[in-house]
């Protein structure tokens, strides 16, 4: 379960949490969550094929687990996130700090969030809130216990979804035309653990 400090508090009072602790500032409160096993496993599957693309075709970066604050967005002040993965273009690195524990000013293309039902509710309606608010273009929502992934185009739709997809599918994207996610591959990278070995003879 996560940690919760009810507000109200300011993004000042973001920055002064531990460094190495995930802290997150929604709507005021500051939440702090740990990160389950699958979780990783996914975010760190997805990055890697990110990666792997990027290599070839260098049109930005991957970040996980980066902190930003939006600084146009209503509210500014009660919100600071910190996406699993995001994919941030080239056209965005001359804001980039790397000395920086938040970055300012820059704004990813694509932000992925891994579902854990302790933060559903983040993920699923303030966060799709703050992304569409802040420029960001595409939201992917991965839920590896119900395999689906919910993929947000603000563009194209501000409040929905414009597609839901299964792990039995590829994802693509326009934001990368010749990149493609093979879910059944990351599924099966994933069916390595605990549950799976008990239900073996």
């Amino acid at each position: 379960m996560p940690t919760t400090t009810l507000g109200p508090h300011a993004v000042k009072d973001w920055l002064a949490t531990p460094e190495g602790e995930h802290w997150e500032l929604i709507h005021g409160n500051l939440l702090r969550t740990e990160e389950t096993g699958g979780n990783s496993r996914l975010a760190w599957k997805i990055g890697v094929e990110l990666e792997k693309h990027l290599d070839t075709h260098p049109s930005g970066i991957v970040g996980r687990n980066i902190a930003f604050h939006f600084s146009g967005i209503l509210d500014a002040e009660r919100e600071g996130v910190v996406p699993d993965l995001c994919y941030i273009p080239n056209d965005q690195l001359d804001k980039w700090d790397n000395y920086a524990n938040v970055q300012e000013g820059v704004i990813p293309a694509l932000a992925v969030e891994i579902l854990s039902p302790s933060t559903a509710q983040i993920d699923l309606v303030d966060k799709v809130e703050i992304y569409r608010m802040a420029g960001v273009r595409e939201y992917w929502i991965f839920d590896w216990r119900e395999e689906t992934i919910r993929i947000y185009r603000f563009s194209e739709d501000a409040e929905k979804p414009v597609a839901l997809q299964t792990f039995e599918e590829t994802l693509r994207t326009p934001l990368l035309p010749e990149f493609s996610l093979e879910m059944p591959k990351i599924r099966q990278a994933l069916h390595l653990g605990k549950e799976e070995r008990k239900q073996s003879p």
